[in-house]
């Protein structure tokens, strides 16, 4: 397995942040070969950012990932340039280890 995680600054309202993954990311994500699971947490105690964690079978798959996941980002920056949170970083792996309940 390998994981993306990706950090975005200057969320104001996770609410209003999470509501256009429902609309549209999540499903291009879960289309996509591989898809494992897709994670967006709030750590707005430690400032205005959230996190995201996609994780997929193989690193090919992971790869696309992060280009459907760019793309939509310019998307949304496009049509909502007030709102849209920056990507201040982005990193990539295999995953280690893991466990599920």
């Amino acid at each position: 397995m390998y994981a993306t995680l990706r950090e975005y600054e200057g969320i104001q309202d996770p609410a209003e942040a999470t509501q256009p993954l429902l609309d549209g990311l999540l499903a291009e994500m879960q289309a996509l070969p591989g898809f494992v699971s897709y994670y967006f947490v709030d750590v707005g105690d430690a400032g205005d950012r959230m996190i995201s964690l996609s994780v997929f079978e193989t690193s090919e798959a992971a790869e696309e990932s992060n280009r459907v996941a760019a793309k939509w980002v310019q998307r949304w920056m496009a049509e909502h340039p007030s709102t849209a949170p920056t990507a201040s970083r982005v990193d990539a792996g295999p995953v280690m280890a893991s466990a599920v309940a």
